[in-house]
């Protein structure tokens, strides 16, 4: 279990800690707040229609819910992979819409990265808790699709458990000691 107090750090203070400027944070992103458009013919396309389910909104970290979405919509090496590139995108994507102006991007890449290990963190160790959550939405009679899918969230869990020690055992060790996490 996280330390309570390294969670409300990571919630209210890191980011600002590390300079960011607070974006609007859904607070519950994942695969079930979606609503994807559909076509003409009924299709499910590749495309987000909606974002429903705000009451956790507040001001926050900007990579608060990218944490969340990756660790509890991917597994440990979709978001292994994920992170090797993310980053970079989305600074491209913040350049973009300051026209090409990289000095109207208010983040550095390191300032990202750090800001999302903080989140990250506090998401892994809710990932144990969404194995219960993942069981009671499978609409399935059968004992084999349900082991399945309780094995998935436990590999997730761990891939994430393995990360955010090592995260906090180096480049965090200091926020390790001062939370006993």
């Amino acid at each position: 279990m996280i330390n309570p107090d390294y969670y409300l750090y990571v919630q209210e203070q890191a980011y600002q800690d590390l300079g960011l400027l607070p974006v609007i944070v859904h607070g519950d992103i994942y695969g079930g707040n979606l609503m994807f458009s559909i076509n003409e013919n009924g299709e499910i396309q590749n495309e987000i229609a909606a974002i429903i389910d705000w009451q956790q909104m507040r001001e926050g970290s900007p990579m608060e819910d990218l944490a969340r979405f990756l660790t509890n919509c991917c597994d440990g090496s979709v978001r292994r992979e994920a992170e090797t590139f993310i980053f970079e995108y989305y600074l491209e994507c913040l350049e973009s819409e300051f026209d090409g102006d990289k000095t109207k991007v208010p983040y550095t890449l390191e300032q990202l990265k750090t800001a999302y290990n903080h989140s990250f963190i506090t998401q892994a160790f809710a990932t144990i808790f969404m194995i219960q959550h993942m069981l009671t939405a499978v609409d399935t009679a059968s004992p084999k699709i349900k082991e399945a899918y309780y094995d998935f969230g436990v590999l997730k869990s761990i891939h994430a458990f393995k990360d955010a020690d090592q995260i906090l055992q180096g480049e965090f060790k200091e926020f390790y000691q001062k939370y006993n996490c």
